[in-house]
């Protein structure tokens, strides 16, 4: 909602159903409107988003599918349960889909992975494509990619957070204000990551690009190496993607 509001998309307006009426109010906007009931939210909407819990999803499809009709689309948020499932819940009718965004949509420069049901036309996936456009990235994945998806584009924004709060400390330890230390890492953050973008090469060629031959930088990777930074990250993005598959097999 936030990356909607933050760049709305035109002649979309967006309706807004929460049992608790308040929680609805907050997201008020010029093109956001609430609606008193799940029912009329289904009465009205070409596209319905279902963002609750994957505990509670479920039982949300099921009320819904008392009210949608053919030519409408679901799309569930909920990690951990496959489309299978969720078309068990709200039954035929709908289109179906599952999406997989990280918390980089609220700014528009994230990531969001797009599943469809086998056979799904190909209109109407590039239909919902276009719903996140302004979003940041749209990739359209395999459904047995989703638990991948949610660790490399959901976890590792808390695994690259652990390694920037260790590179602050760092440069408050050899004498750098706090303050004067978050600017640079953050800054040299967001250039490394354009760079990135910009460029077609590796990430590795990036990193030869600025470790010159007895310099500062290959001092520091080769602290980074003997410690295993390398390894470890590998290894969080396996943890990640293992406990996921694991929810869902609990699920």
């Amino acid at each position: 909602m936030k990356g909607w509001i933050r760049a709305p998309l035109p002649g979309v307006d967006v309706l807004v159903y929460d049992k608790v009426k308040e929680s609805a109010g907050r997201l008020g906007s010029g093109f956001v409107s609430t609606a008193d009931t799940l029912e009329e939210l289904a009465a009205k909407a070409e596209v319905i988003f279902v963002v609750v819990k994957p505990k509670d999803t479920p039982e949300v499809l099921s009320l819904l599918s008392g009210f949608t009709r053919p030519g409408q689309t679901v799309i569930s948020s909920a990690a951990g349960l496959p489309l299978s499932r969720l078309r068990a819940a709200l039954g035929p009718g709908p289109s179906l889909f599952r999406i997989m965004p990280n918390l980089g949509v609220q700014l528009g420069s994230g990531v969001v992975a797009l599943c469809a049901e086998p056979g799904a036309p190909g209109a109407e996936v590039e239909r919902i494509e276009g719903l996140f456009a302004r979003m940041g990235v749209v990739e359209v994945v395999g459904e047995e990619m989703l638990d991948a998806v949610t660790a490399v584009a959901g976890s590792a924004i808390g695994f690259l957070a652990l390694a920037l709060e260790g590179m602050e400390d760092g440069a408050v330890r050899v004498g750098m204000p706090r303050k004067l230390a978050r600017i640079f890492i953050r800054q040299t953050t967001l250039a490394t990551a354009q760079l990135l973008v910009e460029q077609s090469g590796s990430a590795a060629e990036l990193k030869d690009q600025v470790a010159s031959p007895g310099g500062t930088t290959i001092a520091g990777l080769a602290i980074l190496e003997e410690q295993g930074v390398r390894g470890a990250f590998l290894r969080a993005i396996e943890a990640a993607t293992e406990r996921g598959r694991a929810l869902r097999e609990e699920g």
